[in-house]
């Protein structure tokens, strides 16, 4: 139940981030299309940077999962399987250790922002949501590398 739970939000931000690269496609040509007719849109260069991060954070899990990663497997591909498993959790785990950390961080951040009402420059939307989504983004990752650490250690699975 947990595991079909971890899938289906990696599928849901997987979603999302295709939704923020249509939308940053589509506003992008809008605006050079009012630009050539004398009418820009007014902070799209705004928008679409703020769509720009939210579609990385929401790659993320979806790219973990299909091993989009890059890796060196000159030496990797040499070890048994025994030392695939434990190099991949050792691997995993500083991952895992990581997007906590950095997702944690992220969620201080946005508190910050909300406490001080930071917002964007030209539109003033209020930032931390965005920070917030991305600290959630981060902590999905940890869960879906946890589910890795899982699969490596209790299932055997290596690569």
């Amino acid at each position: 139940m947990l595991v079909k739970s971890i899938e289906r939000l990696s599928i849901l931000l997987r979603r999302l981030a295709g939704l923020m690269l249509v939308g940053m496609m589509l506003l992008t040509c809008s605006d050079v299309a009012g630009n050539f007719f004398g009418s820009p849109i007014l902070g799209s260069e705004e928008v679409v940077g703020l769509m720009a991060s939210l579609l990385i954070a929401f790659a993320l899990p979806a790219a973990h999962e299909e091993k989009a990663h890059i890796g060196i497997d000159l030496l990797y591909l040499k070890f048994p399987n025994w030392l695939k498993r434990i190099n991949n959790a050792f691997i995993h785990s500083i991952s895992a250790v990581f997007f906590a950390v950095t997702g944690w961080e992220c969620y201080k951040y946005g508190n910050d922002l909300k406490r001080v009402g930071e917002v964007s420059p030209t539109l003033e939307l209020p930032t931390y949501y965005i920070t917030y989504a991305i600290s959630a983004a981060c902590f999905i990752l940890t869960l879906v590398i946890l589910l890795e650490i899982y699969r490596i250690v209790i299932e055997g699975h290596y690569e």
